[in-house]
């Protein structure tokens, strides 16, 4: 079993993720925490064990993390008009309630890392805050640390905050960069990749037509993903990109990798939060990140319904 600490902020493709992880047999969730992105921190934190508990999973602890990025204001526009106000537009999940763990998750993060006789996978489906205050607190995790599996950046295409940055990156752009040059082994999920691993409306009935509660609510989640994204981007399709951070630990052919050197810029607003990737090698730098370059939409859009009807 792959021991896991899942770092989110759900959000509708986080919360699939959550489910996706839950539902494997090969993924152990040791944890669940929690970060200010998509949301505000009470919403991020409420819609994970939310999600949890509808789905049967109330021994996975969740711990509320920090509530703001490390140097800026929380922006908060592009997460509320996909994911609505709370975080979870859609259905009507009921209020959790498995109370959330009382310790902050930075403090659960270094604890549980360092008392763990196993190397832990994380994966960071939000801005990166908790991980890098994590990291910054006490370096010696990194030991620890088996991978960190995250999503966000974007190499080849624009992004979708700015031309250059991806919502994960920009929110917090100096903990990505902490993150990105930790040392530790990374693998980046960037929009390149996460946006054509879509649900279009035929995989999307095909999920409610299994009938059973979880996978009938996700089809309902992603109707209301789908109709945001028709109404900002004029498109009706939903790019689940968090589930492809825990897709890859179920079957690593699910997307091709590539490792090059990357970093994020921080002093000039255009680029402000970009992943620049030195794809044809002429910096000179060590290679620093695996990064995503192709998906398997097919094999990722079965891999999502056979583990929702589980």
């Amino acid at each position: 079993m792959k021991k896991v600490i899942i770092d989110c902020d759900p959000g509708h493709d986080d919360a699939i993720a959550l489910l996706l992880a839950a539902k494997s047999d090969t993924i152990e969730i040791i944890g669940v925490t929690t970060v200010a992105g998509n949301s505000e921190l009470y919403n991020t934190t409420r819609n994970a064990r939310k999600i949890l508990d509808y789905a049967g999973y109330e021994a996975i602890d969740v711990y509320a993390g920090c509530d703001r990025p490390m140097m800026r204001d929380l922006f908060r526009l592009t997460g509320a008009i996909i994911h609505g106000a709370d975080g979870l537009g859609g259905p009507n999940i009921p209020a959790p309630t498995t109370p959330i763990k009382e310790e902050h998750a930075v403090d659960y993060l270094i604890q549980t890392l360092r008392n763990s006789d196993d190397r832990i996978i994380l994966i960071v489906t939000g801005p990166m805050t908790n991980i890098a205050v994590a990291l910054q607190k006490a370096p010696d995790i990194k030991d620890k640390i088996d991978r960190i599996i995250m999503m966000g950046g974007a190499v080849i295409e624009p992004g979708n905050i700015t031309s250059a940055a991806e919502f994960n990156v920009f929110v917090d752009p100096e903990a990505a960069k902490i993150v990105i040059n930790s040392g530790c082994e990374l693998y980046l999920v960037s929009l390149d990749v996460s946006m054509k691993a879509v649900f279009k409306e035929d995989d999307i009935e095909k999920l409610r037509s299994q009938g059973d509660k979880i996978s009938t609510t996700v089809a309902s989640l992603l109707d209301f993903f789908a109709e945001t994204h028709v109404k900002h981007f004029g498109f009706k399709a939903c790019p689940i990109h968090d589930a492809l951070c825990v897709g890859i630990l179920i079957d690593e052919s699910l997307v091709e990798f590539r490792k090059t050197y990357v970093d994020v810029p921080l002093h000039d607003p255009l680029t402000l939060g970009e992943t620049v990737a030195d794809l044809w090698e002429i910096t000179g730098n060590m290679p620093n990140c695996h990064i995503a370059m192709k998906v398997n939409r097919e094999k990722f859009v079965r891999m999502i319904c056979e583990h929702m009807k589980k």
